[in-house]
């Protein structure tokens, strides 16, 4: 049974890492017009707590992602970030405080998640974040980015995220940076067979990254 529960764990764990992008990597102020990024990052993610009558630690997998953004408007740009396991998300931000040299952003973002190699459903995710970071100095920045992801998978119900990403970013046109999420997911799905229906799960996500600019500003 042990063994047995460990298995499901570790397959839940793989499941929610392909489905969701739960990371941010991004401060609330845009890329600027015409300009844009590409950035990479590892991590690795796990759950905060062990499914009953299991001891021992939770399983961690590595999660490795790959994103670009580019800048249709001043204060409006576009990304598309992919990761293992043939998710990915395509999201838009509005900053709506601040500018490219303020010390606070607060943007309103939304996305469209995706997840591919699923036969029999299609599998889509509505992104609602918030994104809010401060500024120091023009090398450094910290931000905060609470997040809604409800997942639809057509004829099988719906799985919702809850959550946030903590993080910074430190460098002008290479910037090195790291980021913490946690979430944790609801269910309406009402399925015996369902393993979201077998207990609540916390899901983290602890990676490195590296950003490049792209562009003159």
């Amino acid at each position: 049974m042990k063994i047995r529960n460990q298995l499901l764990m570790l397959v839940a764990l793989a499941g929610l890492t392909s489905c969701a992008q739960l990371s941010s990597f991004q401060t609330a102020k845009t890329v600027g017009k015409n300009n844009g990024e590409i950035g990479f990052a590892a991590s690795g993610a796990g759950f905060t707590e062990l499914i009953d009558d299991v001891d021992g630690s939770t399983p961690v997998l590595p999660v490795i992602e790959l994103w670009g953004r580019y800048g249709v408007g001043e204060k409006v740009d576009v990304g598309l970030k992919v990761s293992t396991g043939l998710s990915g998300v395509f999201d838009g931000k509005f900053q709506i405080v601040g500018d490219q040299y303020s010390k606070f952003a607060l943007a309103l973002g939304a996305g469209l998640g995706f997840q591919g190699g699923t036969l029999d459903n299609l599998l889509l995710q509505a992104h609602v974040p918030l994104h809010m970071s401060v500024h120091p100095s023009e090398k450094f920045a910290v931000y905060l980015t609470p997040r809604y992801i409800s997942q639809f998978v057509i004829g099988d119900g719906s799985l919702n995220y809850g959550g946030a990403s903590l993080g910074f970013e430190a460098g002008q046109r290479v910037k090195f940076c790291m980021d913490v999420s946690y979430f944790s997911t609801f269910s309406d799905v009402n399925d015996a067979n369902s393993i979201f229906n077998d207990f609540g799960i916390g899901l983290y996500q602890v990676g490195l990254g590296v950003k490049f600019r792209i562009g003159d500003n």
